[in-house]
């Protein structure tokens, strides 16, 4: 009797718990923030630029040395290429799929080329640090970032005439100073966030400089210092490989 009143008080506490453990709420599942690429973030890239130079308005050949007379038209073309390499900052702000942004990056470069540009002439041009600062507007998709870009751009570049047929006595070498030139650019890229707070990014730019005129100055042994203007016509691609790190903003919380 005795065994009876024990066994049925454990099994009435047995089903009395299991009730109060069925009435309690269920345990809510930890909040996942969505993914946002909002904030401010700083980044490095790599890569190639390659471009073409087109000379033209040259001086006539007899009066190659003071270019009085001009004559207007090409004058000759050569394509340039090399490696790039530098940083970038920018912000984005992204409001449902559509993130905005403005970004500056600038690159060291080695992008070199040479060929005619004037009668009997060859030019050799080097461009070491090119940049953009730019606007950005883009779709997001989940953790991927697809981008269109546009703003200004700008080079470094130097020029250099060489004439290998006055002869060593008169050997003619015409140099410019180095030159800063401003233009314009568009682009496109995709960005993916791989990691919290890290992203990785593919990147084609085109850069168009128009038209100018560089004014070259003659050195070479026994010669008089005089000079020749030629006007040139700049384009430059460039494919870029980055990586970003992001400040601030939500992250996502699982990847």
């Amino acid at each position: 009797m005795k065994r009876s009143c024990v066994a049925g008080a454990v099994l009435t506490s047995v089903l009395a718990g299991s009730a109060m453990a069925a009435d309690l709420p269920a345990k809510a599942p930890a909040y996942a923030a969505p993914f946002s690429w909002t904030g401010f973030y700083v980044g490095a890239h790599v890569g190639w630029g390659w471009g073409k130079n087109e000379w033209s308005d040259r001086c006539a050949l007899q009066d190659d040395l003071t270019c009085t007379h001009p004559i207007a038209g090409p004058a000759g073309s050569y394509n340039l290429n090399g490696f790039l390499g530098g940083g970038q900052v920018g912000f984005n702000w992204q409001s449902g799929w559509a993130v905005f942004g403005v970004e500056a990056d600038a690159s060291w470069s080695d992008i070199k080329g040479s060929g005619p540009c004037d009668v009997l002439q060859q030019c050799s041009s080097k461009i070491d640090a090119l940049g953009t600062i730019t606007g950005r507007f883009g779709r997001a998709i989940e953790h991927a970032l697809f981008y269109v870009k546009g703003g200004g751009a700008w080079l470094h570049e130097k020029h250099t005439i060489e004439n290998p047929n006055i002869g060593p006595s008169s050997n003619a070498q015409w140099d410019s100073t180095g030159d800063t030139k401003w233009g314009w650019t568009v682009g496109a890229g995709v960005e993916y966030a791989f990691a919290p707070n890290w992203s990785g990014k593919v990147e084609y730019d085109f850069l168009d400089f128009g038209k100018d005129t560089q004014a070259f100055v003659r050195s070479c042994h026994a010669c008089t210092s005089v000079g020749d203007n030629l006007n040139l016509r700049q384009t430059v691609h460039a494919i870029k490989l980055g990586i970003n790190y992001r400040f601030g903003g939500p992250v996502a919380a699982r990847y």
